[in-house]
């Protein structure tokens, strides 16, 4: 009875602040905004090759698109944000063609007439890598990235990355402690680089596996503090844990199995190591 009224409340949250389709180009796009809103979150979706989105745009389900994650959703409207989720099809796929993307989501930004506001970027998975890709290729348009469990070593990447350009963003890197096909150390080494210019960079790890609907309340309360300036550091040091108004709230590790398996990370695992005994468990 309680996850039904749940589930209710959170379909009259969407009601409330004004769930619609658009379309540009062909391209379809869920769009939840309301007019009091002055911040717009871009929200990339996981599986990109997901035959799922091969069906007509009316039939594919934001539930879906979010794993059923209405919190995340819920919360953006409470906090001032306005939602762009677009849907995956050949002229969006921000996974293998980022640039074409990031031409397309200006446009539904344009139309929906958002193009003043604060615009962040963001995605889960395959979303989350893509919205690292576009947010790093046009860092001036965008005021901030949020990553979810993504892989920025996708086709070496990262290794195109001017990490010192990136002075002023909140650059937010979430990833979940179980995750076997995208392991958080993947964010944990590009989290230190950026830190170092940047020191309003996190990373924020959370229970459970490589699914976006893991992300609870609580974890969307954090990320949510950082968007809206709650949480705030200044200092640049890349110490590997979930940082708090300059804080440490919990360091985590880096695991040598990911060196092993992987052949990747061994710097920063080697940083890790002393910051475990500097800082403790």
């Amino acid at each position: 009875m309680r996850l039904t009224t749940l589930f209710i409340v959170c379909l009259l949250s969407l009601n409330v602040f004004g769930q619609k389709t658009e379309s540009v180009n062909g391209n379809n796009f869920y769009l939840i905004s309301e007019n009091a809103n002055e911040k717009t979150i871009i929200f990339l979706h996981g599986g990109v090759n997901n035959p799922y989105f091969d069906q007509p745009a009316d039939k594919i389900s934001i539930d879906y698109i979010v794993e059923n994650n209405q919190e995340f959703l819920t919360q953006a409207s409470t906090n001032g944000f306005n939602i762009i989720i677009p849907i995956t099809n050949d002229s969006l796929n921000w996974l293998e063609n980022p640039k074409q993307t990031f031409i397309e989501l200006k446009k539904i930004v344009a139309k929906s007439s958002l193009d003043s506001q604060e615009i962040y970027i963001g995605g889960f998975s395959d979303g989350g890598t893509g919205s690292f890709k576009i947010f790093y290729q046009n860092p001036a348009y965008f005021k901030g990235l949020i990553v979810f469990n993504g892989y920025p070593q996708h086709k070496n990447f990262y290794k195109t990355v001017d990490y010192e350009k990136i002075e002023n963003k909140k650059v937010l890197f979430f990833s979940t402690y179980k995750d076997k096909v995208i392991p958080y150390e993947f964010l944990l080494t590009e989290y230190c680089l950026q830190k170092k210019s940047n020191p309003n960079t996190f990373i924020y790890l959370s229970s459970g596996d490589h699914s976006f609907a893991n992300y609870t309340k609580e974890d969307i309360d954090i990320l949510f503090d950082i968007l809206s300036g709650k949480n705030q550091n200044k200092s640049t040091e890349p110490i590997q844990g979930f940082i708090k108004n300059d804080k440490l709230v919990i360091l985590y590790p880096f695991r040598k199995k990911i060196v092993r398996k992987f052949g990747f990370g061994n710097d920063t695992y080697q940083k890790n190591r002393k910051q475990q005994k500097i800082y403790g468990k």
